[in-house]
């Protein structure tokens, strides 16, 4: 059986023992609910003599090309209970969860731990420099060097 999405026009090809009658189907497309309606069954065409040329062939509907106006959902209660579309889900403004007092605790506790530890590298780098030479080059490039007793 073939379904087509009121909505977007989606077509899907499914069993026909998995569409029951009242069996409500959602678009993978769109997400819109519907039922689909079964499929009458065409009557066999009659055979054509060989004489007459064959008919044309029906030219399957076109969809519409301009959306179908929007309605208030407030005054209908049908589309207030619906679910939003994809884009209005999209659109709606995400609220961020205020911040609990122990994550603002935590963060607080980090920023104090790099301001003492900056302080230390600052207060004690003349030991620095001294147990690890390198590191002169890093207070160099910050215009920091240490007051060695050589320089003195």
């Amino acid at each position: 059986m073939r379904i087509e999405c009121p909505s977007c026009f989606a077509a899907y090809v499914v069993p026909d023992s998995l569409v029951t009658a009242g069996r409500v189907v959602r678009c993978a497309r769109c997400g819109d609910d519907w039922t689909p309606v079964a499929a009458t069954a065409a009557p066999e065409p009659e055979p054509v003599p060989e004489s007459e040329p064959p008919p044309p062939e029906p030219t399957p509907p076109e969809p519409p090309l301009a959306p179908a106006p929007v309605t208030d959902p407030v005054a209908d209660p049908v589309l207030a209970t619906a679910r939003p579309s994809a884009m209005e889900r999209l659109a709606a403004h995400t609220a961020w969860p205020r911040p609990s007092a122990r994550l603002r605790l935590a963060w607080a506790a980090s920023l104090l731990v790099l301001v003492l530890a900056a302080g230390a590298a600052y207060a004690w780098r003349g030991e620095i420099v001294t147990e690890w030479p390198p590191s002169a080059r890093v207070y160099a490039l910050f215009g920091l060097q240490p007051q060695t007793e050589a320089s003195q």
